[in-house]
């Protein structure tokens, strides 16, 4: 699993790998590092955010105005809450094939055992990524 965010020229501002535990389920994996992520966007005060994901169902359970009920419920409700402490956001679903900062630290992650976080000074294969890709918004 990878989140990036970024600021509103594109930067890196932080970046997240983790590997899928067989404990956990993709989902919650998914979820547990989108909530990372906003709470680093929320102490950092990046606003307005946007949230881009390649789970579609994780920007279903957030746009949902339904309450939660499966495993993963808790989580849901952690970023719903950490979402509302923002002024404006925005969440919509982009396949991890058309953000290539995030493929490749989605492929860096399967060869993880524990959370990999950068902030201003990520690797050199992860700098060559960002040059590569130049996105219209931030990831968070």
């Amino acid at each position: 699993m990878a989140v990036i965010v970024r600021d509103s020229y594109g930067c890196l501002c932080g970046a997240i790998a983790m590997r899928a535990t067989s404990l956990f389920s993709v989902l919650a994996t998914e979820l547990y590092a989108l909530k990372i992520c906003i709470s680093f966007a929320v102490d950092a005060s990046f606003t307005p955010i946007i949230i881009e994901s390649d789970s579609l169902t994780v920007i279903q359970l957030l746009l949902q105005d339904d309450p939660c009920y499966t495993a993963e419920g808790p989580l849901v409700d952690d970023i719903k809450r950490l979402i509302a402490l923002f002024s404006s956001y925005s969440a919509r679903f982009v396949p991890r094939t058309a953000n290539g900062v995030a493929d490749h630290l989605a492929r860096f992650s399967l060869g993880q055992e524990d959370l990999a976080f950068w902030l201003s000074n990520p690797p050199l294969w992860l700098q060559d990524c960002l040059l590569a890709d130049s996105p219209i918004c931030y990831d968070v």
